[in-house]
C-alpha cells in the first residue's frame, strides 16, 4: 500500500527526540504499522502478532532485549505483558537516552493498564487517528491552527480556501482509514471493506479483550450507536431496546470509546447559573464508518440522508481535535447545550483560551442562528468564536464571531 505524508510523523519525530519511549496507539487500520516503517525505516522491527517474535520475547524478555539492544520498534505490544517490564528495566539503565522504543498497540485494558504501571514517566502516548484533510489531500499544514494558538485573529481573516467542497465531502463519506481511503473508488471494496472492519472488530478484537460479553448484543448496539452519532445519547432507550441494563449500556459506551471507535464529548458546565444538559454526547470517530453502518452507499445518499448534518458536524469536529492534537497542544472538549436548547457544537479550552465552534452544512449563516454563540462568548469573555460552514471566504459576521469556511481548517 502507498505511503501516505501523516502529518504527525514531525510530532512522533519530536517526542522521540525527548522520550526513551514512545507509544503510538489507535483503532484497528488506522495506520500505526505503516507510519512506524516510515517513521523508522532502518530500525529493526519485530511484530507480537507473528507467533515467533512473541514468543523470543515471552520466554526470555531481558535476554531478547540484550540480543536487540535499541532503538528497535515492536508493533502490537499489548499481547506481552512481559515486554513492559523488560524495557523499564532497559530504560533504566540510561535513562536519559531519548527514542530507545517506538511501539504500537490497539486499545485494551492490558496495554493502558501495563503502561501506566510499568512505564510511567518513561513514556509518551500518542493517539494516531484517520486521516485528517492534509494527510489524505497531500498538503503541508493548514496555518489555522497555529495562528489559533497564537491569537493571530488578522491572520485568520486573511485566510483563503484550501480544498474543494468535493474533496471535503469525498473524504468526509468514505473516511479517513488510510487503505479504505486509497481504494475508495472501488465500490465492491468499498462495501466489503466496512463490512469486514466490523465484523473483525468484533468477532475478533472485543471477543478477545472481553470473552464474557454478549457479542450478539454489542454487535446491535453499535449499529443502534450508528443512528444516534452527533446526538445526544439516552442510555434508558438503548437499555429499553438491547433489553439489558443502563450500566450494561454505560459499559458498551466506555468500551466504544476505549477502542477508538467512539469519541465522547463532556458537557460543558462551567456557568452555575445555566442548567446545562449532563447528558452524554459522542460520535463515531471516522464519518465513513457511520455511513457504512447506515448502509448508505454512495455521496449523493449520503448529502440526502436524514443524518447527513450530524454526520459532518462529526467530521469538523475530529478534524479540529486531531489537527491541535498533531501540534502537541494540551487543551480539554466539550459540548454545551442548556434545558432551553442553547447549544454550541464544539467548545476547547487550552492555554489558546476558551474556543466555540458552530458547524453548519450550509453557505452562510443567519444572524439569527449565531445568538446561543454570541451570548455564550459575551458570558465566557471569548477571545473568539467560530461558524465553520461551506461558504467561500472568512468572513466576520459579528463583534468576535468569525464565519471560516471549512476549506480553510
Amino acid at each position: 500500500m502507498h505511503m501516505l505524508d501523516r502529518s504527525c510523523e514531525i510530532s512522533i519525530g519530536y517526542l522521540l527526540e525527548r522520550f526513551p519511549v514512545v507509544a503510538v496507539i489507535g483503532a484497528r487500520q488506522v495506520g500505526k504499522s505503516t507510519l512506524i516503517q516510515k517513521i523508522w525505516p532502518a530500525v529493526r522491527q519485530f511484530d507480537l502478532e507473528n507467533v515467533r517474535h512473541l514468543d523470543l520475547i515471552e520466554e526470555d524478555v531481558e535476554f531478547f532485549l540484550a540480543q536487540n539492544p535499541a532503538p528497535i520498534s515492536l508493533d502490537e505490544a499489548q499481547l506481552s505483558d512481559a515486554l513492559f517490564k523488560g524495557i523499564r528495566v532497559a530504560v533504566d539503565r540510561n535513562r536519559s537516552q531519548a527514542g530507545q522504543y517506538l511501539i504500537s498497540g490497539s486499545s485494551s485494558p492490558t496495554l493502558l493498564k501495563n503502561i501506566s504501571e510499568s512505564l510511567a514517566g518513561r513514556i509518551a502516548i500518542y493517539e494516531l487517528n484517520p486521516l485528517t484533510f492534509e494527510d489524505a489531500l497531500g498538503l503541508q499544514p493548514s496555518p489555522f491552527y497555529s495562528l489559533l494558538i497564537e491569537q493571530d485573529l488578522d491572520a485568520i481573516a486573511g485566510l483563503k480556501p484550501r480544498y474543494t467542497r468535493a474533496q471535503l465531502f469525498d473524504l468526509s463519506f468514505n473516511g479517513g482509514y488510510p487503505e479504505h481511503y486509497l481504494k475508495r473508488q472501488d465500490a465492491i471494496f468499498h462495501h466489503q471493506w466496512m463490512d469486514n472492519y466490523i465484523r473483525t472488530y468484533i468477532d475478533r478484537d472485543i471477543r478477545a479483550l472481553f470473552p464474557n460479553l454478549q457479542l450478539a448484543v454489542y454487535r446491535r448496539f453499535i449499529r443502534m450507536l450508528a443512528t444516534s452519532s452527533g446526538q445526544l445519547i439516552n442510555a434508558s432507550q438503548f437499555a429499553r431496546s438491547l433489553d439489558v441494563s443502563q450500566p450494561t449500556i454505560k459499559k458498551y459506551l466506555e468500551i466504544a470509546e476505549g477502542t477508538f471507535l467512539w469519541r465522547s464529548l463532556p458537557s460543558f458546565q462551567s456557568n452555575r447559573r445555566k442548567r446545562v444538559i449532563k447528558m452524554p454526547k459522542g460520535h463515531f470517530r471516522d464519518s465513513g464508518l457511520v455511513c457504512g453502518l447506515l448502509n448508505i452507499y454512495s455521496q449523493d445518499a449520503w448529502l440526502n440522508h436524514p443524518n447527513f448534518g450530524q454526520i459532518w458536524e462529526s467530521f469538523i469536529i475530529e478534524q479540529v481535535i486531531n489537527s491541535l492534537k498533531i501540534r502537541l497542544q494540551s487543551f480539554q472538549y466539550y459540548f454545551y447545550r442548556t434545558q432551553h436548547q442553547a447549544e454550541i457544537d464544539l467548545v476547547v479550552e487550552g492555554e489558546f483560551g476558551l474556543i466555540p465552534f458552530e458547524i453548519k452544512t450550509g453557505f452562510r449563516t443567519s444572524a439569527k442562528k449565531l445568538r446561543h454563540l454570541n451570548t455564550f462568548i459575551k458570558e465566557h469573555n471569548c477571545p473568539v468564536g467560530f461558524v465553520v460552514n461551506n461558504s467561500e471566504r472568512v468572513e466576520k459576521l459579528a463583534d468576535k464571531i468569525i464565519q471560516l469556511p471549512a476549506s480553510c481548517l
